[in-house]
């Protein structure tokens, strides 16, 4: 399929627009937003897709918004062998033409040209494809749904070599795969009707059987098996009897362990509340120890704080006077350099006043150059609409004067030539002339006219030209003609006046450029009024200057003066002020020490009172928990928890021997094992006795239920149900071998698709991605990942520049591979916006080979992201 030409009228937000692409190779399509670039393709699908009397939104989004007539649109296409025009209108006055140009004329309209233009598309286009590879504005660059594409798959039929998919072979594959799904579901399992229903009764039907057959040989088994468990059951009552009186003993000895394990816990508890009391005494007696060395230290620190005080308090002191005494000198200096400061802008004001002065000189004399330019420029006006000469005319009057010269140059060519040679010193009249030649002069006159010569009375000659001369003469005479008329219309009379009067005009007009030239360079962006009033206002601000000021110092009488007075007083204010930096920098570090100092005796005092507070509370604390409990008492505390953990450790040991001596462990494993034992017994006993009753009741039922007769209607009921069966699983397994080995055929099909495909995509993306590009490409013929420089990132970890590229990549190879079939337009709108410059160069470059043979058509608002792709054509909208 090719699209030659779209054009819209009333179309959405556009008025009207034309676009003529380039058959082959890249046609791009740019200008601002809502310029209706992404608007032709819309039109194109509209109408293709949809009757002119459609109400989908699709077509709704069509109608114009600032006006009440129906959208259209037409367009030029080639698709398989045919070429056609085809016209829409919707809304408004619904139209639909068809004019068919190849292979042979037809014209429709209505609904009859749009189910042609349908047939003619299904019969040659790919409109799957057509969509998949087509990027649509707003939408990612994620690569295209390349499976079932019947344009592609022929295409790569051809390169890879396979024979061709066509309809009789799908067709084949449906109905196996039909059969298949009547006894098979989509994943492989069996379906329940017919399968599992048939497996079902089998199975059914052969249970029923065994189960019949083991009812026979239960009865048989039945009568030994009741006799055995009668003499089981007799013994295991007398060894529950003998199982019983063990474990009596094993708990009678077990409770008397406990006795003495109980007596030994208490004993190791007593012991472990008097080891507690042994730490909570010395715990005490570490305690008060602490606390008296506490208050001893705390005293100490009491009396170097007050010492540390002492010191700092003198400190600060010392401080305050150095500072005072730095503070009145620099209060000092500052008064100076304020002094010294208002002479200097006095003088820098004495400073502005005379360059204002030379300023308004400077101002003056450059309004007085734009005078004079406007003087001169007005004069070169006058002369400017007094001249009749323009550049047209003396060029005229330049070709008219060579005209001329060259048919006066001709004549003399085409002329006889009269030679008069004087032999001896002689003098002749020469039409008239008088003329002397000297002795051997010789002279060459052209006979262009009559020429009469006279030699004396002697010899009268007469010398007539030739009609050739005539003509000639005649060519002269006219361009003589033609010259004095445009000299006369110059008003000149003659070209060297007309030259003059010329070069008079240019002058005049530079004289004019010349008067903007120098109100530019001296007004500037000023107007002459305005640049009058500045020099007025200036003149101005001098005047009053000299009547206000009030300074008692002299007026400068110079400029020059003023600038020395300004120097002077400003390098006064200079020292002044160093004098003051000076004593502001030393008045900062003596600051920083009076405040250092106040910090210092601030903390001091701090750290005193806290010291102080300090030694005041231990001492009170421990003279209060010393009326509460002496240091002696806390000592015989200590003393008596001591003994009482040695005489709870005594008891511990000996309740411990006692129960060892018992082994408990022993009898703790006779009494486990007895207990299991004899549940056992009673649990067996019990067992024995439930199933006697159990094989009684079974043998007196099985006796009364006639089981053979019923084993043999079961077998034959197995017998029919498996062989329904066997017949069901042989058509079910043939029509899954069958659709396995059509689904291998295909697969392997399939596979070899892959691999044109990914030399394509390869092909191209190695001029993005450089000579070391891999790309792994399934069977559903999506890319999976991409290799470079040995390094494998799957499609959804690129970054999303590159996943933009690389879908690109697989359109370009997938489009340029239906090429030979007719192919598709290949539709880019807005895409590449997250690729970089460097990789812009090379998708160009790629666009551009890969274009060669599809026709590409790019949408943009930013052509200058695709100045590498070499288009064909461009249109800017």
């Amino acid at each position: 399929m090719r699209i030659d030409r779209v054009r819209l009228k009333n179309f959405a937000g556009v008025s009207e627009a034309e676009v003529w692409f380039a058959p082959a190779g890249v046609t791009i399509v740019h200008g601002a937003n809502e310029t209706g670039k992404s608007t032709l393709m819309q039109g194109i699908n509209v109408l293709l897709d949809h009757l002119d009397t459609s109400n989908k939104e699709e077509v709704k989004n069509t109608k114009p918004v600032n006006r009440d007539v129906g959208a259209e649109v037409e367009a030029d296409i080639e698709v398989g062998v045919y070429r056609f025009t085809y016209f829409k209108r919707f809304h408004k006055q619904r139209e639909t033409r068809l004019t068919i140009l190849a292979p042979k004329a037809e014209s429709l309209s209505g609904r009859e040209a749009h189910e042609r233009v349908q047939q003619m598309l299904a019969s040659s286009l790919d409109t799957q494809l057509w969509r998949a590879l087509r990027i649509e504005q707003g939408q990612s660059l994620a690569t295209p749904k390349l499976h079932n594409q019947p344009a592609l798959a022929q295409a790569l039929d051809r390169v890879a070599g396979q024979a061709k998919s066509g309809e009789a072979e799908e067709a084949l594959y449906e109905a196996v795969n039909a059969e298949f799904r009547n006894y098979f579901t989509d994943g492989g399992k069996e379906r329940e009707a017919p399968m599992g229903r048939a497996r079902v009764d089998a199975l059914s039907a052969d249970a029923r059987v065994v189960d019949l057959r083991a009812q026979l040989r239960a009865l048989e088994d039945g009568v030994n098996t009741f006799a055995n468990r009668q003499l089981a059951a007799a013994t295991q009552r007398r060894g529950l009897e003998a199982l019983t009186v063990a474990h009596a003993k094993a708990l009678q000895d077990w409770e008397a362990v406990a006795k003495l394990a109980a007596d030994a816990e208490r004993a190791a508890a007593t012991q472990q509340l008097a080891v507690s009391a042994v730490r909570a005494a010395d715990g005490e007696v570490q305690r008060r120890n602490a606390l008296i060395e506490s208050a001893r230290i705390a005293q100490a620190d009491a009396r170097t704080a007050d010492a540390e005080w002492a010191t700092a308090a003198a400190n600060l002191q010392a401080a305050s006077q150095r500072l005072k005494s730095v503070r009145v000198s620099a209060d000092d200096a500052r008064a100076a350099a304020s002094r010294c400061d208002a002479d200097a802008n006095v003088r820098q004001v004495d400073l502005k006043f005379r360059e204002d002065e030379f300023a308004l000189q400077l101002l003056e004399e450059r309004l007085m150059h734009v005078r004079d330019a406007d003087a001169e420029a007005s004069s070169a006006s006058a002369l400017l609409a007094a001249a009749r000469i323009t550049a047209k005319l003396r060029n005229s009057i330049r070709d008219a004067e060579l005209a001329l010269n060259t048919a006066q140059g001709v004549l003399n060519v085409a002329s006889p030539q009269l030679t008069i040679t004087a032999l001896q010193p002689i003098s002749m009249r020469i039409d008239g002339a008088a003329q002397s030649f000297a002795a051997t002069e010789a002279r060459v006159l052209a006979v262009s006219e009559t020429v009469v010569v006279q030699v004396s009375e002697l010899v009268l000659l007469q010398v007539e030209p030739g009609t050739s001369a005539a003509i000639q003469r005649q060519a002269v005479h006219q361009a003589q003609t033609e010259l004095e008329r445009l000299c006369a219309s110059a008003g000149v009379a003659t070209p060297d006046a007309a030259e003059a009067a010329w070069q008079a005009l240019e002058a005049a007009k530079r004289s004019v450029a010349n008067r903007d030239r120098v109100a530019s360079q001296h007004l500037r962006d000023l107007t002459r009024e305005q640049f009058a009033q500045l020099i007025a206002t200036t003149r101005a601000a001098v005047a009053a200057y000299q009547t206000n000021r009030s300074s008692e110092l002299p007026l400068p009488a110079s400029i020059e003066l003023a600038k020395a007075a300004q120097l002077h007083s400003a390098q006064a204010s200079a020292a002044a002020r160093g004098v003051l930096a000076e004593l502001d920098a030393s008045l900062e570090p003596l600051q920083a020490d009076y405040g250092q100092c106040a910090e210092a005796h601030a903390a001091k005092a701090a750290l005193l009172q806290r010291a102080q507070q300090d030694a005041e509370q231990l001492g009170l604390q421990l003279h209060r928990e010393r009326d509460t409990a002496s240091d002696a008492a806390l000592a015989d505390a200590q003393k008596a928890a001591q003994l009482d953990a040695l005489r709870a450790r005594s008891e511990v040991s000996t309740s411990r021997d006692a129960l060892g001596a018992r082994d408990p462990e022993s009898i703790k494993a006779v009494l486990d094992s007895a207990s299991p034992a004899l549940s056992n017994a009673r649990e067996r006993s019990s067992d024995l006795e439930r199933e006697l009753i159990e094989l009684r009741t079974r043998l007196e039922v099985l006796g009364d239920k006639g089981l053979a007769d019923a084993l043999a209607d079961a077998e034959r009921a197995a017998f029919e149900a498996n062989d329904a069966l066997e017949r069901l699983l042989r058509r079910a397994n043939a029509a899954r071998l069958l659709l396995e080995t059509l689904r291998a055929a295909r697969d392997a099909m399939r596979k070899a698709y892959v691999a044109p495909l990914r030399e394509g995509i390869e092909r191209l993306g190695r001029l993005v991605f450089g000579p070391t590009l891999r790309v792994e490409v399934d069977d559903k013929l999506d890319v999976v990942s991409r290799t470079v420089d040995g390094i494998t990132v799957g499609l959804e970890q690129l970054s999303t520049g590159a996943r933009e590229q690389m879908g690109l990549l697989v359109r370009l190879a997938a489009a340029a591979m239906v090429s030979s079939d007719g192919g598709v337009p290949l539709v880019l709108d807005d895409a590449l916006g997250s690729t970089d410059e460097v990789r812009a160069e090379a998708i160009g470059a790629v666009l551009r080979i890969a274009s060669r043979n599809v026709q590409t058509i790019i949408l943009t608002c930013s052509p200058e992201r695709y100045v590498h792709v070499g288009a064909v054509r461009t249109v800017r909208l």
